[in-house]
């Protein structure tokens, strides 16, 4: 993503931010979409585009749970782990899918690359526990292990999004 295109993305939407500062966060959202995740360029284009030094940048890229430094799978698969959708069986939909799909149980990309799967706080599906989120956009529930493997078995056949706005 260069930063013509991200000036070209903020632009219009400028005069809805009355701090210069709160453009950093829409221009790096705008920049993800193109691969899924922010590289070193990324947050250098959205410097140049913002006027903000790139270490303010990656500050914020690395605060927001949603914001990628590190590539993902073409899909992300979020699992709410606060207190409702725990009391209702959040720990076991976690639990098994991490292991359904072999990855660490802090989260982490399965090995052919098409999932990642998190940790998300209190996605605001509480009377529908436990829930998941697909891409940030997409919430389910509620959820068992078994609805929860078919629906990474659903995305991992599912074409992969044109772009990636999570």
């Amino acid at each position: 993503m260069t930063a013509d295109q991200i000036r070209a993305h903020i632009d219009p939407i400028r005069h809805e931010f009355a701090e210069p500062r709160s453009l950093v966060l829409p221009a790096l959202k705008f920049a993800q979409t193109e691969k899924g995740h922010l590289t070193r360029e990324d947050l250098e284009a959205v410097s140049a585009a913002t006027g903000f030094s790139a270490a303010f940048v990656e500050s914020v890229a690395s605060f927001y749970d949603r914001l990628y430094l590190e590539p993902t799978g073409t899909r992300v698969v979020s699992v709410c782990v606060t207190l409702s959708c725990m009391l209702r069986g959040a720990d076991e939909v976690w639990e098994r899918l991490c292991d359904r799909e072999g990855v660490s149980h802090h989260g982490g990309t399965t090995g052919d690359g098409r999932i990642t799967i998190q940790e998300a706080q209190c996605l605001g599906y509480c009377d529908r526990a436990p829930c998941i989120q697909v891409d940030a956009d997409e919430t389910v529930g509620p959820m068992t292990p078994e609805s929860a493997g078919q629906l990474v078995d659903d995305l991992r056949v599912a074409p992969a999004p044109d772009e990636f706005w999570r």
